[in-house]
């Protein structure tokens, strides 16, 4: 059996399920990625700098939309003669999203299709499709039951489809209490996949996580880490060093803390993030002051509570405000409850200014806050990495007794 295997990252963004795709390897059997894709040039950037320029990887991104008419020809030119074990990949889930407006003839609803002709061509043992918890719902189910007739028609190839199957992010090591949802296609002569084990018993919590760089104050901005404030947890340790780092023997160059920078908040706005109590909102704020200076138009923000996993990260910096000091998070402390460790660095500018989802400047420029709010939490995705891993090693019997089957059959 080979040491290495092979996978494809499409929609990949940033790269947060590349990452943790890799680090569910180990020293005997490692994941290669092939090629990555995604429509933005940012998305490009930042993955190319973490894979290639830090990690030294080998492999092709193509910027392009998989709706194209040249991309599976792309895609298939830079895979080459290898044979490819894992296709992974997030669909963009506004169209399927609760917190947007759903859409039924939206075009993002129908990538799953186009995802599904990159599977026939490379043939993979595995593929996963993540998602929106809202997409189990989405017209009565009629999404679901429409991909699970898309995969049977599938010439070729068969898979066995299995989902959704819900995963929470907190229990595989991400400071957040995020929900989504797996497809998981095993190929005809490989072992049902239909669950994605959890790896805690116990989450992080937001004060764990983001603790050794609560120093930073609204207006501050700083390119390292701060004596008073040492790392104090694995969690923290970790996300200092790289896991990825550790695991493939790169000594981090400096210690210097890249994305951390505080908004420049006026005062009326500290006054509002000061008076809100932890875990709660705007709600929280005494009446008369919230009638008198303090309102404001924004539909939706929450103060952090330091003993509890953060919710679901969004792509608006100004959802949360920090638990012990009055400003949002910085583009850094978004990243680290996403489990991205400080090592990873984003391209692009951090932000696009407000406007909400009305701002067509966060989807077309996808700053830092976007890439990382958009992303597969790494953790979470070394879990689902494992699980394939595991699936795999396993396969050989399954594989064996399929071959016999069919020389049964030419006999």
């Amino acid at each position: 059996m080979r040491n290495e295997i092979t996978f494809v990252d499409l929609f990949c963004g940033a790269g947060g399920f590349t990452e943790g795709i890799l680090l569910a390897g180990g020293a005997e059997r490692r994941f290669k990625l092939l090629a990555a894709s995604d429509i933005h040039e940012n998305a490009h950037h930042t993955h190319t700098g973490r894979f290639s320029g830090q990690l030294g990887l080998d492999y092709e991104f193509i910027t392009s939309d998989i709706r194209d008419a040249d991309f599976l020809d792309r895609l298939t030119q830079s895979v080459g003669d290898e044979s490819v074990d894992l296709v992974v990949g997030g669909p963009p889930c506004q169209g399927f999203s609760l917190f947007g407006a759903r859409e039924k003839d939206d075009p993002r609803n129908d990538l799953f299709r186009h995802y599904l002709k990159v599977i026939a061509a490379l043939r993979p043992k595995y593929f996963v499709m993540e998602n929106v918890p809202g997409l189990a719902m989405m017209y009565g189910g009629e999404t679901v039951r429409e991909m699970y007739r898309a995969v049977s028609e599938m010439k070729g190839v068969k898979y066995h489809l299995e989902g959704p199957i819900k995963v929470n992010a907190s229990e595989f090591g991400v400071p957040q209490m995020r929900e989504r949802l797996l497809f998981i296609g095993s190929r005809e002569d490989m072992p049902v996949l239909d669950q994605v084990p959890a790896v805690m018993d116990r989450s992080w919590t937001a004060r764990e996580a983001l603790d050794d760089l609560s120093f930073l104050r609204s207006w501050d901005e700083v390119s390292g880490y701060h004596e008073s404030h040492p790392a104090t947890n694995r969690y923290q340790t970790e996300s200092r060093r790289g896991r990825l780092f550790e695991m493939y023997g790169i000594e981090r160059p400096s210690a210097c803390l890249v994305g951390h920078e505080a908004s420049r908040h006026t005062p009326d706005v500290i006054a509002r993030f000061a008076m809100m109590e932890p875990g709660r909102g705007f709600d929280s704020i005494p009446r008369g002051l919230w009638e008198g200076h303090l309102q404001s138009s924004k539909k939706w923000c929450v103060r952090l509570d330091p003993d509890r996993p953060a919710y679901t990260v969004t792509t608006l910096p100004d959802d949360f405000v920090h638990y012990r000091q009055h400003r949002i998070l910085t583009a850094r402390e978004w990243a680290r409850l996403q489990s991205f460790d400080d090592t990873f660095e984003f391209s692009g500018p951090r932000a696009t200014g407000g406007g909400g989802k009305g701002n067509k400047k966060r989807t077309g420029a996808l700053p830092q806050y976007t890439q990382i709010g958009n992303a597969v939490p790494p953790l979470l995705a070394r879990g689902i990495g494992a699980a394939i891993l595991s699936a795999i090693e396993s396969s050989v019997p399954i594989r064996k007794r399929a071959a016999n089957d069919i020389l049964r059959k030419i006999h």
